[in-house]
């Protein structure tokens, strides 16, 4: 049975050892936010008794690939997976997984996600830039009004830092909806025999007046995530 008040974490995971990755462990009502590099600082972060993992990184591959690698006979056969193509369906801006980058982003999720879930560990992908605009709050490249918008969930926690960067804002998103996962307040996008993604309910928490606001992604491309 799904407890309501599991301790989750969110990772705004990187696609490289090198960059920035955001970490949240949030339990209960206190979220606790970090920036990490390596898969073994993400694992140590981890700890013990985390029931699930939201990741901000592609954890499938379209149908028909086995791989991302340009020398095999898979290259070239697909793009987008359906959980893709749904969100482009809600006009949701994305990188596709075989762009650039984003191909060693989803390498590396792939590898976490059977690292924690050797653990024991729900592991699910989510996409922080998708959670925003469902939530109508501004996506990080307006980190303040980001900041601003998650207040609403009122979550304690060194989140509210003056520091706090944009990678760990978006940890935090991603912590927000495995909690709301284990409310049953969430959705499932994708075939389930390819791959889902987790969002928020379309429509929650949403309130008169508020805009979503999207991002043109230059960074994060650079960075190697998808947003």
């Amino acid at each position: 049975m799904k407890r309501k008040s599991a301790k989750v974490v969110g990772i705004d995971l990187a696609g490289s050892e090198k960059r920035a990755t955001g970490f949240c462990l949030l339990e209960r009502n206190r979220a606790e936010v970090s920036v990490l590099h390596t898969d073994e600082e993400i694992l140590r972060a981890v700890g013990k008794g985390v029931q699930v993992a939201a990741i901000d990184a592609p954890l499938s591959l379209p149908r028909g690939r086995c791989c991302l690698r340009d020398d095999c006979p898979c290259a070239g056969k697909a793009h987008f997976r359906v959980c893709d193509l749904e969100l482009r369906a809600m006009k949701i801006k994305f990188f596709p997984i075989t762009l650039g980058p984003m191909r060693q982003l989803t390498v590396r999720g792939l590898k976490l996600k059977e690292s924690l879930e050797k653990r024991g560990i729900e592991v699910f992908e989510t996409y922080p830039g998708a959670a925003q605009d469902i939530w109508r709050i501004p996506r990080q490249k307006d980190p303040g009004g980001l900041k601003r918008g998650l207040a609403r969930f009122k979550v304690k926690g060194n989140w509210q830092k003056p520091e706090v960067t944009k990678d760990e804002l978006d940890a935090l998103t991603c912590a927000l909806v495995a909690r709301d996962y284990l409310r049953g307040k969430t959705m499932s996008i994708g075939d389930p025999e390819e791959g889902l993604m987790v969002l928020p309910k379309t429509g929650s928490r949403k309130k008169p007046g508020d805009q979503a606001k999207g991002n043109d992604g230059k960074e994060k491309q650079e960075k190697g995530c998808r947003e």
